[in-house]
């Protein structure tokens, strides 16, 4: 086993249920000590970088 992800602990992980466009979309967050963004600044990063895929395939 990893020894850096056995090391790291995770707090209770958070579940919410979204309901978009008549579709139910579970998410299950957790956060881990020592994490150097927070969720909005991933989000934004994720989308970012998948917009910059899509640019450079047309």
């Amino acid at each position: 086993m990893n020894s850096t992800v056995s090391n790291q602990k995770e707090a209770a992980p958070v579940v919410r249920k979204y309901e978009i466009g008549g579709v139910l979309y579970i998410v299950k967050a957790t956060v881990k000590d020592g994490a150097t963004e927070n969720a909005v600044a991933k989000i934004h990063r994720l989308i970012q970088n998948d917009l910059s895929k899509q640019a450079n395939q047309n």
